[in-house]
């Protein structure tokens, strides 16, 4: 396993996340915790790479130096704060799958 960078903020966040469809699992299926766990991961594996991937190119971004450096920040601003944020709704916006979905 890879460690989850610091570079979106999102450790906490994931481990929230992971709490809430654990549970939602393991409620699902008291009886058959394997089974249980191996839905969860299903669900969350896609959403945690990417979380982690990104979080590790922000990392290379944040430590650009001389003209790449100055082309990161000059980028950022012209693209601007909203629009890099907009770019987190994803990560943001996430909500736990409906109870329904899980299988």
């Amino acid at each position: 396993a890879h460690p989850m960078l610091p570079y979106l903020a999102q450790g906490a966040a994931m481990a929230i996340e992971d709490a809430a469809v654990v549970a939602q699992c393991m409620a699902r299926q008291p009886d058959d915790p394997v089974t249980a766990l191996q839905n969860y991961y299903a669900l969350r594996k896609a959403r945690t790479r990417k979380v982690q991937q990104l979080a590790a190119r922000n990392g290379n971004r944040y430590h650009l130096g001389g003209v790449s450096g100055f082309g990161r920040n000059l980028a950022m601003r012209t693209i601007g704060g909203n629009h890099l944020l907009h770019n987190y709704d994803w990560i943001y916006g996430w909500r736990p799958p409906a109870a329904a979905a899980i299988s």
